[in-house]
């Protein structure tokens, strides 16, 4: 991307929610930032204005939704169960800080997230080629971005996992015997994009969800969408029938959820997924939304948890 698409200067605000482990020069960092421009729709390179004003409503409008971000991710809803970060050893370690920018022109390199063109899709997307080099412009390198959007039409989240640097350390784990790695370090972040407009009531665990999705890898185990049927992920396989055993992650075996709790396998499916934590709601990774008492009672499935756990884990170790 050339930098003169970028101005010469720009203004941000910048809130340290958490700062983290502040003995590392870079600790496990989530970070939230607005979506300057969007691009309308994807693949058009046609770019509107989207967080592009520096005044203080839109600052405010953008902090609430951070707000909530950051009080999902770490479990701190009222009533919320799914906490696997909060429930770590290591969430004293862990960065959170947000960045509002302004003063940049609304263009391709700025636009982080776009509009999906498909016919009835309400998808707001990453724009995973401009996100790097966004960052890397305003000086910061986060393991995991969440972009805030306000498109008025396209409300529904949607993630990237993260791409790892297979060529540097980590922390090895085994999946079905064979072994892959945690890694320390990440060659592209995961990203997500969320519409300021569906937070916090409507998001209920939208960004718990996302995150699942972008801190997972796409080399060491990508955590998958349960809610549509499709090939063999590392929360998904296939087959029938489905059998007694899912997997076997790091010495603890995991049993297959036969009954997809309450929602049923749809009969032409031939995906299967790994135990619930709540056999009596679908995972957090599935249609949170039909969980039992509501969306904030539904958890990560048991494997999926405990691999997330470990990816902390190598995060806060390099």
């Amino acid at each position: 991307m050339e930098s003169g698409m970028f101005s010469k200067s720009f203004s941000s605000e910048t809130i340290r929610w958490h700062d983290g482990d502040t003995t590392k020069p870079n600790p496990f960092f989530i970070l939230v930032v607005n979506n300057i421009a969007l691009e309308r729709p994807l693949g058009a390179n046609v770019f509107v204005d989207d967080f592009a004003a520096g005044d203080p409503a839109s600052r405010k409008q953008f902090t609430d939704c951070v707000e909530y971000i950051g009080e999902n991710l770490f479990g701190r809803v009222p009533g919320q169960m799914e906490k696997v970060l909060s429930a770590s050893p290591f969430v004293a370690k862990i960065r959170f800080w947000s960045m509002y920018v302004y003063g940049l022109v609304s263009n391709g390199a700025t636009a982080l997230a776009g509009e999906d063109g498909v016919a009835g899709s309400t998808i707001v997307s990453p724009r995973r080629s401009a996100v790097p080099a966004f960052l890397s412009y305003i000086g910061v390198n986060p393991d995991i971005v969440f972009i805030v959007s306000r498109s008025p039409t396209h409300m529904r989240a949607s993630a990237f996992g993260t791409t790892d640097d297979d060529n540097q350390g980590g922390i090895t784990a085994y999946y079905d015997g064979r072994a892959f790695v945690h890694r320390y370090y990440h060659l592209i972040p995961g990203m997500a994009a969320i519409n300021v407009q569906k937070a916090p009531s409507d998001n209920a665990m939208t960004p718990a969800h996302e995150f699942g999705h972008a801190f997972s890898s796409y080399t060491n185990g990508f955590v998958t969408d349960l809610y549509v049927d499709g090939d063999v992920q590392f929360n998904r396989k296939v087959g029938r029938p489905v059998p007694d055993a899912f997997t076997n992650y790091n010495g603890a075996n995991y049993a297959s959820d036969k009954a997809r709790d309450s929602l049923g396998y749809p009969a032409n499916w031939t995906s299967y997924h790994s135990e619930l934590a709540d056999p009596a709601s679908p995972a957090l990774m599935d249609n949170f939304w039909y969980a039992k008492g509501g969306p904030l009672n539904s958890r990560h499935d048991r494997l999926t948890r405990n691999y997330l756990v470990d990816r902390i884990l190598a995060k806060v170790s390099r």
